[in-house]
């Protein structure tokens, strides 16, 4: 076999070192193209779960950057008075900020005037962005994909009774769950945004809970609607139905003023609009003539 070449295996050092530097190289381009396609969804979800009631409104700012929306909002609290004892209500003012996580979702903070989180939830708009969420201590909830009926009904005499609204172009729904002392005296407050999606419009209820006769029709689009927003209050006496059930998720008036589409993403955009809203009138039984 002395015809065959003399083959060198060995590397020199200007070799070994140009693999490890193409190996880095192509390592950070891989781990940076991950972070900002596929993995937001993670880093989003592990910084999200670090969140709490009564954080500081930077440590929020070094999760997830600067704000895209600032603006104030009264809500009332109750308290009471020093001399009478007798249980009373006062205006608020309270800091809202909301961030868009890229296309997956909304974050909403609500700060008091020391710029201390006293609630803040999360609003999924993309089906490839359902994190679980913890509501109390047995009950989890994914969103986008769990219904309301995943949850117990709320107690009207402690948690308040369900709310809605339905308008010319806007609409929510929103339903508060408090534990008690195995909670840690938080509120988890659920429901259903049209900032968000998938999102179940609750025609059938009515303009609001006045006007809803029939009981076993909530009890039907709670079994029906998804969950696409949750908001997670600290212990306080704020009278959360001052919000509700539009402050569950984003302020629509102002998110859907940023980034536009056109071309194939926003045809796209618009049929996934019209098949969600063409569903629920698909499956509601017709009238016979």
């Amino acid at each position: 076999m002395q015809w065959l070449p003399t083959v060198d295996t060995k590397l020199n050092v200007w070799t070994t070192a140009a693999i490890i530097v193409a190996c880095v190289g192509l390592y950070n381009t891989v781990r940076g193209w991950w972070r900002n396609t596929l993995g937001k969804r993670g880093a989003f979800v592990r910084n999200f779960r670090k969140l709490a009631p009564h954080v500081r409104h930077e440590y929020v700012k070094s999760l997830f950057g600067e704000p895209a929306w600032q603006f104030k909002r009264i809500l009332q609290e109750h308290t009471i008075d020093a001399e009478t004892g007798d249980l009373e209500l006062f205006d608020k003012e309270m800091t809202v900020r909301t961030w868009p996580l890229g296309r997956m979702a909304y974050l909403t903070t609500w700060c008091t005037e020391d710029d201390e989180v006293e609630m803040y939830g999360i609003t999924t708009r993309s089906s490839i962005f359902r994190p679980i969420v913890r509501i109390g201590t047995e009950h989890v909830v994914r969103l986008g994909k769990s219904r309301l009926s995943s949850l117990p009904a709320p107690l009207p005499d402690v948690e308040g009774p369900s709310l809605w609204a339905v308008g010319a172009q806007r609409y929510s729904y929103s339903e508060s769950h408090y534990f008690g002392s195995p909670g840690g005296y938080r509120t988890w407050v659920v429901g259903v945004s049209d900032a968000g999606l998938p999102a179940m419009p609750p025609v059938r209820l009515g303009a609001n809970p006045d006007e809803c006769d029939d009981p076993a029709e909530l009890e039907r689009y709670r079994a029906q609607a998804r969950i696409n927003s949750v908001l997670i209050v600290g212990g306080g006496a704020l009278r959360l139905d001052s919000i509700l059930p539009s402050g569950v998720g984003p302020e629509f008036g102002r998110v859907m003023l940023i980034e536009p589409e056109y071309g194939l993403r926003a045809r796209l955009s618009t049929l996934r609009w019209k098949i969600h809203a063409a569903i629920p009138h698909l499956r509601s039984p017709r009238s016979r003539e």
